[in-house]
């Protein structure tokens, strides 16, 4: 098949005559230390490791010959708090910056708030203090790094805190001596814009670390590819409902926070609680809550179901498991409309409890990526016009879930819902890792688009539950069956990731059981 190069700068794209694309991408961007940004640099850190000790027998062995050279020239992560862990790095006080409702992108454009911890320096992440995780250890670990034995089935923020800085340091942070690869801490992305006379992602950085208006403050780098690594916990969403804007404005003794800003039970003794939302945070503040206030109420999606024995759908704990039985939170259906006049939360089933003295939104996040034009230059100009990235409800045309299609050379990770992260992270890493190394070849501009289409006619299209498994073997079998034209061997095989297991999958199933079984809940 013959194959035209379209420009001549790095990175390399070529057209096949199918309209199939091969991508070449040598320096590489990565936007966030955590969970997956640190997957994504190892991944990548690897794929030179293995380049230098096919070359010479020797990982270390710097190349000096030109015609052997690395796949990746820089591999930079970027990271805005003052350490990697994401969103595992726990925060006693919460600063959150958020608007009264905050229901799309634009109400989640913030104008110059510090939300960085008096205490620990870093940016506020949803941790609260007696938090344990949603899934069994075995299940949440990454692929060759297991979790230590003698923590429990579900550890807690402390264990999950340390094993990520362990991953990091032996997976990632070992590798800072090569000379392609550099943590850049304590740095925010503040504008991406891609440059299509250049083939180049600009990115402007600020220093958090130094004084503002320095000159040393903002800078620009440049690369060929950017992959975003920020998570979904960034930006609030508060739905906004009838009387909301009001409560805020004339209501002061009612406080109106998110979950995100939730630490402990006892911040709450003897108040009259309402959380809205009853998925994973809910339901598990709702039965710390129901020990320490003077009452706890529930206001959950009409259609919210929870299957004991189907956690494809949700990782939410039973509503009522685990809570105090003399003091039970009291479920309603969603709020219709806030009372100032008659000091009453109405809601759609016409009930109605008092305005109380606390209500905590427990709705989740937008998918909000501030940093990035919402009107990216596609790679073809004169070929697409694409929509804007985001509406904050939802990333709109990715291929795989990942690869942003009218720009490929933007990668977003984690986009699906109710996933197990660290594995999906180390799926798309290596996905991507080969894709940058124009390894993988790409379906056309419309065949991509076609497949897209056809993602988001599905019910809750987003929602990826027990689908992770095929999703993650057809990432392995691509990179697979890449590998095995591009060799000849057919045999060939990722040095770490071989497909998801049966007793994987098994955990996986009956992570409520198991839930429930070892906290009780």
């Amino acid at each position: 098949m013959v194959s035209t190069e379209y420009k001549h700068h790095t990175p390399v794209v070529n057209i096949d005559d199918d309209g199939a694309l091969r991508l070449k991408a040598r320096r590489i961007g990565i936007v966030g230390a955590g969970p997956a940004g640190l997957a994504a640099a190892r991944e990548f850190i690897e794929e030179n490791l293995n380049a230098r000790e096919r070359a010479h027998g020797n990982s270390s062995t710097e190349f000096t010959d030109s015609s052997q050279r690395l796949p990746f020239t820089s591999i930079t992560l970027f990271e805005r708090s003052n350490d990697v862990g994401g969103v595992w790095n726990y925060t006693p006080d919460a600063k959150c910056h958020y608007n009264l409702p905050q229901d799309n992108a634009a109400h989640a454009i913030r104008q110059n708030y510090d939300e960085r911890s008096l205490t620990t320096g870093g940016f506020p992440t949803p941790l609260y203090e007696n938090l344990h995780t949603n899934l069994p250890k075995d299940v949440m670990q990454y692929s060759d790094f297991e979790f230590p034995e003698h923590l429990p089935d579900f550890p807690d923020r402390h264990a999950v805190h340390k094993y990520i800085h362990a991953y990091a340091d032996s997976k990632v942070l070992i590798h800072t001596s090569l000379p392609e690869f550099s943590l850049c801490l304590n740095t925010e992305v503040i504008d991406v814009a891609y440059n299509t006379e250049q083939n180049q992602w600009i990115c402007q950085m600020r220093r958090l670390d130094v004084d503002a208006g320095s000159d040393k403050e903002t800078y620009t780098e440049a690369f060929d590819a950017l992959l975003i690594c920020t998570g979904r916990v960034s930006h609030p969403y508060i739905p906004d409902v009838p009387g909301l804007e009001q409560l805020k404005t004339e209501l002061s003794s009612t406080k109106i926070i998110h979950s995100k800003e939730y630490r402990r039970a006892s911040d709450f003794a003897n108040k009259y609680v309402l959380i809205v939302g009853g998925a994973s945070s809910g339901t598990d503040i709702s039965r710390q809550l129901s020990y320490t206030a003077r009452s706890v109420h529930m206001s959950v999606s009409d259609d919210r179901i929870v299957q004991k024995t189907d956690t494809s759908l949700t990782l939410s704990p039973e509503l009522g498991a685990g809570c105090n039985t003399e003091n039970p939170p009291k479920r309603h259906p969603r709020i219709k409309r806030i009372s100032i006049e008659n000091k009453r939360v109405e809601f759609t089933d016409s009930t109605e409890i008092p305005i109380p003295d606390v209500i905590i939104y427990a709705t989740g996040y937008l998918s909000v990526y501030p940093f990035i034009r919402n009107s990216i230059q596609p790679l073809f100009p004169a070929l697409d016009t694409p929509q804007p990235l985001t509406n904050g409800h939802a990333v709109f045309d990715l291929y795989k879930y990942l690869l942003y299609i009218h720009n490929p050379l933007l990668s977003i990770f984690g986009v699906p819902s109710k996933i197990v992260p660290f594995p999906l992270f180390e799926y798309q890493a290596m996905f991507v890792a080969q894709v940058y190394q124009g390894n993988v070849r790409l379906p056309s501009l419309m065949q991509m688009k076609s497949m897209w289409q056809n993602i988001i006619k599905e019910a809750d299209p987003y929602v990826m539950g027990m689908k992770q498994v095929e999703y993650e073997n057809e990432l392995l079998a691509i990179v697979t069956e890449a590998a095995s034209y591009t060799t000849g061997n057919k045999s060939i095989r990722h040095s770490r990731l071989d497909g998801v297991s049966e007793h994987w999958i098994d955990r996986r199933k009956h992570t409520f059981e198991l839930r429930k079984k070892y906290l009780g809940y």
